[in-house]
């Protein structure tokens, strides 16, 4: 019998997770004050045993909720980024010639631009929403997915076995249907998952700016926790180090494994 064994990436998920469901169970969406705990040490009431921020938020829950808001917004962003390059590089796919040349163009612009001011940019030029958080990471990532889709499309468009298939009468819908789908599924899978902790590191700096990415109102970011904190650190230390340790254990947490 195969004995079971636990790497070191999969025991720090199984850490980090398991005190981010127990931190969600424990205590409620960190909205509101009590200065009544404000500055609590970790460990001086075991009612909230991290203690809590300078409004009196527990550090534990701000943890968890702020762990999950994160979650609720990357994963969708990492989603439309992908559905976005694709239908794009789709529509390259599609018109070989013109819109081919324009949608290269437009990458090459993109990719050229730091993907941060991208972001910034399109956040000052679209309607002031905690939505178009989603929006604007799609912006300033796109273009590196649309670039590998496009060489893996290429790589498969000129393979042997889509020849063969022309060869032999084969239509553009079946070549899409039958080589194009199956060979890029690896890829966008890969994109999904080794693009998810750089989505994290954007929120967590939207955040840190003041740009509210809290879209289902679960309580402050962990770069807003960051930010709000940073002056106290002599008084709450744990307020600063808690959400840095939290951004650094999703983004490893959800960092792909080795082969």
């Amino acid at each position: 019998m195969k004995k079971f064994k636990l790497s070191t990436r999969n025991f720090i998920r199984l850490c980090f997770f398991s005190i981010f469901f127990i931190g969600l169970v424990l205590f409620p969406k960190p909205n509101s004050v009590h200065l009544e705990f404000a500055n609590l040490s970790a460990l001086e009431n075991w009612e909230h045993p991290l203690g809590c921020d300078r409004l009196g938020r527990d550090n534990w829950a701000m943890f968890s909720y702020g762990s999950l808001a994160t979650i609720l917004v990357c994963i969708p962003a990492r989603i439309l980024t992908l559905f976005f390059s694709g239908f794009v590089a789709f529509i390259g796919y599609l018109n070989k010639s013109k819109l081919s040349a324009f949608t290269d163009l437009l990458s090459s612009v993109f990719l050229a631009l730091p993907s941060l001011l991208v972001a910034l940019v399109t956040l000052a030029l679209l309607p002031d929403s905690q939505i178009m958080v989603l929006f604007a990471i799609v912006f300033s990532d796109w273009a590196m997915s649309y670039e590998t889709l496009q060489g893996k499309i290429r790589e498969i468009r000129r393979s042997g076995y889509v020849s063969a298939s022309i060869a032999i009468g084969g239509k553009s819908a079946h070549v899409f249907l039958f080589h194009l789908i199956p060979g890029l599924r690896n890829t966008i899978e890969f994109l999904f998952l080794t693009g998810i902790p750089s989505v994290i590191m954007t929120i967590a700096l939207f955040s840190y700016l003041g740009i509210n990415t809290n879209i289902f109102d679960l309580g402050p970011g962990l770069g807003e926790q960051i930010s709000f904190s940073k002056d106290y650190f002599n008084k709450t230390p744990v307020s600063v180090l808690l959400p840095i340790l939290c951004v650094i254990g999703l983004v490893y947490s959800f960092g792909r494994d080795e082969q």
